[in-house]
C-alpha cells in the first residue's frame, strides 16, 4: 500500500535519482539525471513494509506526473542504467535545477565543510517520524536497510517522455 507523500513541481525537464549528499555528477554510475522528463505537478509516493528482526522501513519510493498518478501501479517500467548508491540513508528524486541548491549566503571562493540547508532539509525529513517527504522541487526518504545500493525504475508515456520514477529499497525476495 502507497501512502501519499504530496506533490513538487518539475521545471527543467531533467530530474536526478541520487542520495542527496552526492553532488551532481553525470558521469557517474552511483547516480541517475534522466532527460526528457515530463515538467508539471508530480506526486510522491512510499510504500514501506514489515521486515521480521527490523520494523516497519520504507521498501519503495515512487514519483509520478500527474497525469498518470493514477495509474502507478500499472505503469510499464524500465530499470535504469545506473545505481542508487547511497552513503547517507537516504535517496531521492529531485528536479535538476534544485538539486543540492547551495545556501544563498554561501561563499563561492572558499570551500565550505558545512552541509547546506537543502542537505539538512532532505536529513530532517527522512528522520522525521515519516521517514519520506516532499520538498521544493523533489521528495526524498529513508532507505530499506540504509546505506548500499539499490534500483531505479522509470516509465515512459506515449511521447517516450519520463512519467514517472521509482527506487525500490526492499524486493519481496528480500523479506
Amino acid at each position: 500500500m502507497y501512502k501519499v507523500l504530496g506533490q513538487f513541481e518539475v521545471t527543467s525537464g531533467k530530474l536526478v535519482v541520487s542520495d542527496p549528499c552526492y553532488d551532481l555528477n553525470e558521469n557517474t554510475i552511483i547516480m541517475g539525471v534522466l532527460d526528457d522528463v515530463l515538467n508539471g505537478a508530480w506526486s510522491a509516493y512510499v510504500s514501506k513494509t514489515e521486515v521480521q528482526d527490523w520494523g516497519e522501513a520504507c521498501a519503495k519510493l515512487i514519483a509520478c506526473h500527474s497525469s498518470v498518478a493514477d495509474k502507478k501501479e500499472t505503469l510499464e517500467w524500465v530499470k535504469g542504467n545506473f545505481i542508487v548508491g547511497v552513503d547517507s540513508g537516504q535517496a531521492g528524486i529531485f528536479d535538476v535545477s534544485k538539486y543540492r541548491i547551495p545556501d544563498a549566503d554561501a561563499d563561492s571562493i572558499e570551500p565550505n565543510d558545512t552541509d547546506s540547508d537543502w542537505y539538512l532539509a532532505c536529513c530532517d525529513i527522512t528522520e522525521s517520524g515519516e521517514e519520506a517527504g516532499v520538498l521544493d522541487g523533489g521528495v526524498v526518504s529513508r532507505t530499506g536497510f540504509g546505506d548500499g545500493a539499490y534500483a531505479a525504475y522509470y516509465a515512459v508515456n506515449g511521447q517516450s517522455q519520463i512519467s514517472g520514477v521509482k527506487i525500490i529499497f526492499i524486493k519481496d525476495a528480500d523479506l
